[in-house]
């Protein structure tokens, strides 16, 4: 049975491997985020990742570890304020 790109990476507790690839499709998401989002985090040095390639080849596929995706997300996150209204 074939999985659909984002089962068992929702909640990033699931049974895939820890490199995950990029979203390659308009509108998919890697738990909830763009792949230029993925790409600014990359930039920013928050999320890790690695290209595969042979050698001398210009492309390759880029991995991204999932366990800094979640702390780049978890870094994001606003702590509620006092009152609410």
């Amino acid at each position: 049975m074939k999985q659909k790109y984002n089962d068992g990476i929702t909640n990033g507790t699931g049974p895939h491997e820890q490199w995950v690839g990029l979203p390659t499709r308009a509108g998919q998401r890697l738990q909830g985020l763009s792949r230029s989002a993925i790409y600014q985090g990359i930039d920013a040095g928050r999320i890790k990742s690695a290209v595969i390639k042979q050698p001398g080849k210009l492309t390759g596929k880029r991995l991204v570890w999932l366990p800094s995706v979640m702390a780049y997300i978890e870094g994001c996150t606003v702590q509620p304020s006092g009152g609410a209204k």
